[in-house]
Order: structure tokens, then C-alpha cells, then sequence
């Protein structure tokens, strides 16, 4: 009887026991196979990072965070799930598997990081695993493979805009090309607000090209920085931020002399413009008035816009078309209170009226008078760009000292 009572119980005990051992082995189910449990390895990793077995030398910034995405690969041959942490705050996940596979754990590297940060892999059974993060913290906006550095010198506020194409603007004046476009700007250790505008051509087939405002075109990339002497500007081919829109007001009406003095029956009048179309543009830093007119010999391509640090600006574009015109006097561009000028100063023209200094960019003057009478303009001119200065405190456009590419590599090598 006892041996059968024996028999019995262990009967009864062997499902049971193997029940526990199956509940409790790190496989479950899988408990009486052999294999580990699960592999960790290295990813998916960029060029810039450095790997030494399961240790990745990796980069942080202090602008953002530095993420590394599928960074650490787990392969699980068993159906359970492993736990995940790191001590610098670098994995989102607390555990990954769940079933037999491969999984990826993305990093996500804090600002400011450096050091040596453990990615700790574990299980209830005992199993565990680590990945070795060796941090260090650069000056450089995350996840960038390279960047321009743009050096330059000036004084007072610019408006810097980067092009698809990586022509570099101040002020809309194309000063530059770099060898890297891109819509994240860093500029004394701060990520600027950045605006985004499309630009096409009013008019097929014209040198230079007569660039305006678009719904359409190619976007420029646009940001303001103030310049005292010579300073850099670094330019990230990066994902472009989330626009932050500023409150400025639309630029002032456009008060001044355009055109040219042509002859009449009645004697000589001033061919003035009459406005035929009006858009306007509103980025995240900037309102953009775009117009065309037309005068009697001429149409004209004219867009201003208003900033938020006190300035505006206007690119003017005439068409002059095929002129058999005589005159003796043509207006390009002149401040209607201006009462001398413009001088010269330096590769620029300069008006004064009302206090406000008027800066303008031109190949030919903005403004002459013809005695004896000359012929009026013909074709296409040369773009005019204008800076309204009212404080009196703008230098001109800056240099461009030098713009160059760099690449971020790695930092073990």
C-alpha cells in the first residue's frame, strides 16, 4: 500500500514539478533546451561612431538629444522578454523580445553627456548582458554627418538665408556658395530661430535669374545673427526645426522715386509705376510684400519685407524691354526725402533721409541725372538690394572670409 500511495503522489508531483521548472526557467516553455537565452551585439551604427567589441564611442551635444537609432541589436531564442536600462538615461524602453527574433534598441544620448554609460541587458533567470556607451560631448548639432563653417566679418544685424543649391544670401544679395545646404544654424553656442521661404523666377530664361518670392520654387533657409567684427556661422544639412513665429509687423510702405523722365506732348513727366499684382508672405520671421508694376517703358519686380530686429529690405528688378527713349533722369531706387546722393561707400551706394540710412547694393548708380539727354535704360537690370538702417548702426554686408566643410568622424579610432 505505501508503495502504491508512493507511486501516487509522484504521479501526481511530476506535472506539477515540471510545471515550475517551465514557469520559472528563463525559456518557459523552452526550459529543457540548451542555448543561451538571448545574444546582444552592436547594430546599426553611423560613420562617426567608433566600435570596439560591445563598446560604442559615440558622441553627445549640447543642443539637443543624440539619438542613434537600432544602435544595439537583441537576438531572443526563447519567448520571453528581456528588461533594458542604462545609468545615463540613454534607452526609452524597459524591456524588449517577447518572442524568438532579432529587436533593436535605439539610443537616445542626453545633452550635455559624457563619459562612460552602461546599457544593462537582464532576465528574472540570473541572465544578464551589457553594452559599453563611451560618451563625449562636442560642439556640434546631433545626428549631423557634416556641416559649413562660415566665417565672416561685419558689424550689426544680418539676415543670412542658405539655398537648396547652397548659395549663401545676406540680406538677399547672394555673396557666397557653400559646400553644405542645410536649415539648422548654430551661431555663439545658440541654435537660431530659422524661417523657410520658396523663391522662383518671375521670368524664364534671364541673367541673373529675377528671383521673387513663390508659392512655389526652391526654399531658402533664413536667420538673423548680430556681427561684431570677424564670428562663425555653422550651417547643419539636419532635420529643420519647428518653426517659431515671431510678431512682426509688414514692412513700410515703399516711399520712393521710381522710374525715369521720359518726353511728353505737354513737355517731359516722370514715368512712375502703377501697381498691377500684390502678394504677400508671412515666414516665422519675416512679412514679404511681393509686387509687380508696370510704367510706361518699364515693368517692375519688387519685394520688400520687414524684420523683427527694426530694419527692412527690398530687391528691386526693372524691364526696361527695348528702349529707344531719351531722358534726363533716371530713378532706380531714391528715397522720396532724400535730398542729396546717393555716395559711394565702398562697392555700395549710400542715402540719407530722415535719419535713416538707406544702403543699396548696384552695379550701375541707383540714381543719375543726363545733361545733354541720355538713352533710357534697356532689358534687364541688375538686381537692387536695399537695407533700411533707421538706428544708423548697420556696417554694410559682411565679408565672407572663408566658407569651408567639415566632417564629423570618429573620435576613437
Amino acid at each position: 500500500m505505501r508503495s502504491e500511495a508512493a507511486a501516487r503522489t509522484l504521479l501526481l508531483f511530476f506535472p506539477t514539478l515540471v510545471f515550475l521548472i517551465a514557469l520559472t526557467a528563463p525559456g518557459g516553455d523552452y526550459a529543457f533546451r540548451t542555448g543561451p537565452l538571448a545574444e546582444v551585439a552592436v547594430g546599426e551604427v553611423p560613420s562617426y561612431v567608433a566600435v570596439e567589441g560591445k563598446t560604442l564611442y559615440l558622441y553627445s551635444s549640447p543642443y539637443a538629444v543624440w539619438s542613434y537609432p537600432r544602435a544595439i541589436s537583441v537576438s531572443i531564442f526563447y519567448p520571453t522578454s528581456v528588461l533594458v536600462s542604462s545609468t545615463c538615461g540613454a534607452v526609452a524602453v524597459a524591456s524588449v523580445g517577447g518572442a524568438p527574433g532579432k529587436y533593436y534598441v535605439d539610443l537616445a544620448v542626453p545633452p550635455g553627456v559624457q563619459g562612460d554609460c552602461f546599457v544593462n541587458f537582464t532576465h528574472p533567470s540570473g541572465w544578464r548582458d551589457a553594452v559599453l556607451l563611451k560618451i563625449k560631448l562636442i560642439d556640434w548639432y546631433p545626428g549631423a554627418v557634416e556641416r559649413a563653417v562660415v566665417v565672416l566679418n561685419g558689424s550689426g544685424w544680418q539676415f543670412v538665408q542658405v539655398g537648396a543649391d547652397g548659395m549663401f544670401y545676406v540680406w538677399e544679395r547672394p555673396l557666397a556658395r557653400l559646400p553644405v545646404a542645410g536649415c539648422v544654424f548654430v551661431y555663439n553656442k545658440s541654435v537660431l530661430l530659422t524661417e523657410i521661404l520658396n523663391y522662383g523666377e518671375a521670368a524664364p530664361n534671364i541673367v541673373p535669374p529675377v528671383y521673387v518670392p513663390s508659392p512655389g520654387g526652391q526654399p531658402r533657409f533664413g536667420a538673423f545673427i548680430k556681427l561684431e567684427g570677424t564670428s562663425t556661422l555653422y550651417v547643419y544639412q539636419a532635420p529643420c526645426l519647428r518653426a517659431v513665429n515671431l510678431t512682426v509687423p509688414p514692412p513700410p510702405s515703399l516711399r520712393a522715386k521710381l522710374g525715369v523722365l521720359l518726353p511728353g506732348y505737354a513737355g517731359p513727366y516722370f514715368d512712375s509705376p502703377t501697381p498691377r499684382t500684390h502678394s504677400e508672405y508671412r515666414t516665422a520671421l519675416r512679412v514679404v510684400n511681393y509686387t509687380v508694376s508696370a510704367g510706361r517703358s518699364y515693368r517692375l519686380y519688387i519685394y520688400s519685407y520687414s524684420t523683427p530686429v527694426g530694419m527692412w529690405g527690398a530687391v528691386l528688378r526693372y524691364d526696361f524691354g527695348v528702349s529707344t527713349y531719351l531722358t534726363t533722369e533716371v530713378s532706380l531706387f531714391r528715397p522720396a526725402a532724400a535730398t542729396a546722393g546717393p555716395a559711394r561707400a565702398g562697392d555700395v551706394w549710400l542715402y540719407v533721409a530722415n535719419g535713416t540710412r538707406y544702403w543699396v547694393y548696384s552695379r550701375t548708380p541707383p540714381y543719375y541725372t543726363c545733361n545733354p539727354p541720355c538713352g533710357a535704360p534697356s532689358g534687364w537690370t541688375e538686381p537692387l538690394y536695399v537695407v533700411a538702417d533707421p538706428g544708423g548702426s548697420w556696417g554694410g554686408w559682411p565679408a565672407v572670409v572663408k566658407a569651408e566643410r567639415e566632417f564629423l568622424r570618429p573620435w576613437k579610432t
